[in-house]
């Protein structure tokens, strides 16, 4: 395929569509399925445990692989890894919608999460790759800040969807988006520049897709496998007959894991993943960032969408409506973020924007408490500015840090420290809201506005981590990117 002409804007733009389209099929494929799980649940009769592995495999597997594919990426080509992750996430879609049983549904969400792991660091370092420095940040506003709005959107269109139609369309609606991607590629022919081939480091590999693994698996099945037992007897006997000495193992077993991984790339001359980058104390800055700043998103927009139904009584499509003052923002302030990136660099709206962050956490919070809805959408409203403040500067700034050759593989980075953080924040503010709500004596409303008052103290929490991070590890002032 060749390269896109310098400068020929149309295809430039032309390339930025259909890669938002594809991270949009990702984004949307996080939450869109949410609402629509109780209807899959007695059309395929499922168990709680199976329909549990739904929502969860297609993050899982995307965390452990994102950072891997864009290696693979670096090394076969961007366009041929982008082309390949398309089709095979339409083709895991089909399945998806055509399964039969909860493991023909649960083997397809898992193809797609590998299928997203390849095309995601590619499609952002096609986009940085067709736009000069100073535009990029207008770009990536643009390609982060519409999948966003469908990620939000996610539980309003798969209640509606699944309302309208059947819960397989939650899954077929991806087969047109994905042919219109392709089709806008081979037309853009966008610039595609591959990392000279290196030899693979199967330990290090090895080391990688167990630690991850476990170390989210720990994570996810620690609500399930009873690890608050010791403390919250009730709470552990309504999750399940397991004991936490099931999930310790693996939260202990999977870090060593990690660590000896990361140990051996920072030493390692030919790294599968180039940990030595974190040198870059602004770059370092970034991942944490996004790490934190996802870790509060994603629980937020499962139990906010939870407690709406719980406690306010609202109905899917309302619930998934609640959610909109977090999203209006995001796609307003993206674009204005990207433009100010441009200007002033990543320090000053990524610490404007995660304190926002932090702020709207603790509003929302003490709406969930009193069970007051404005109050729960103003929280929410100061959270998405932030929100849109923090994610495309970031995403930008850690791309243009590094060289072209290096841009998908930093990218692979940054999507699994945010998958990774997305898993970790369903997975530990799920456990707060659990043992606050089934270890209080109070109703079972008031019990579950406390609880979940206190899981958006935690995201506020993880939002204010993120504003020190950004404060203490970015220095003043504008960061020279690479052309």
């Amino acid at each position: 395929m060749l390269p896109t002409p310098e400068g020929d804007q149309p295809r430039r733009w032309l390339t930025l569509i259909a890669m938002t389209g594809s991270l949009s099929m990702i984004f949307v494929d996080i939450t869109v399925v949410g609402v629509a799980l109780p209807l899959i649940q007695a059309d395929l009769g499922m168990s709680d445990a199976a329909l549990q592995w739904v929502a969860s495999i297609y993050l899982l597997v995307m965390a452990c692989l994102v950072a891997l594919s864009g290696r693979v990426a670096d090394g076969i080509g961007r366009v041929p890894a982008f082309v390949t992750g398309v089709v095979l996430f339409a083709l895991a879609s089909v399945a998806c919608g055509m399964a039969t049983s909860a493991t023909a549904l649960i083997v397809g969400r898992a193809v797609q999460g590998a299928a997203a792991a390849l095309m995601q660091p590619a499609s952002s370092a096609l986009v940085i790759g067709a736009f000069a420095p100073g535009s990029r940040g207008k770009a990536m506003a643009v390609y982060v800040g519409i999948p966003l709005l469908f990620m939000v959107l996610g539980p309003l269109l798969g209640g509606s969807i699944a309302q309208a139609a059947s819960w397989r369309w939650c899954f077929w609606v991806n087969v047109p988006v994905a042919v219109a991607s392709l089709v806008m590629t081979f037309i853009a022919r966008p610039v595609d520049r591959r990392a000279p081939s290196r030899r693979v480091d199967v330990v290090a590999a090895a080391l990688l897709l167990l630690g991850l693994p476990m170390l989210v698996l720990g994570v996810q099945q620690g609500n399930a496998w009873g690890w608050v037992e010791p403390w919250f007897p009730a709470a552990a006997a309504s999750v399940a007959p397991v004991r936490a000495v099931t999930a310790v193992p693996l939260l202990v077993v999977g870090t060593a894991l990690l660590a000896l991984f990361v140990r051996s790339q920072w030493r390692s001359t030919e790294p599968l993943i180039a940990i030595g980058l974190f040198r870059d104390r602004g770059l370092l800055a970034n991942a944490l960032t996004l790490f934190l700043m996802q870790f509060a998103m994603s629980g937020l927009l499962i139990q906010g969408s939870i407690y709406a139904q719980e406690v306010l009584g609202y109905g899917p499509r309302r619930a998934g409506a609640s959610l909109l003052p977090l999203l209006v923002p995001i796609v307003v302030v993206v674009h204005i973020a990207g433009r100010l990136y441009d200007r002033v660099g990543v320090r000053v709206p990524a610490l404007v924007g995660s304190s926002l962050a932090a702020l709207g956490g603790l509003i929302a919070g003490a709406g969930a408490w009193s069970a007051d809805a404005l109050v729960i959408g103003a929280g929410f409203a100061v959270m998405g500015t932030g929100i849109g403040f923090v994610m495309s500067p970031t995403n930008t700034d850690s791309l243009s840090r590094v060289p072209a050759a290096a841009r998908a593989q930093v990218s692979g980075l940054m999507q699994t420290m945010r998958h990774v953080g997305g898993t970790t924040g369903l997975a530990m503010i799920g456990a707060v809201v659990l043992v606050m709500r089934t270890g209080s004596d109070a109703a079972p409303k008031e019990a579950f506005a406390t609880a979940i008052a206190a899981g958006y103290g935690l995201a506020a929490l993880a939002c204010a981590a993120a504003a020190i991070a950004v404060a203490t590890m970015h220095r003043p002032g504008r960061a020279e990117g690479h052309a």
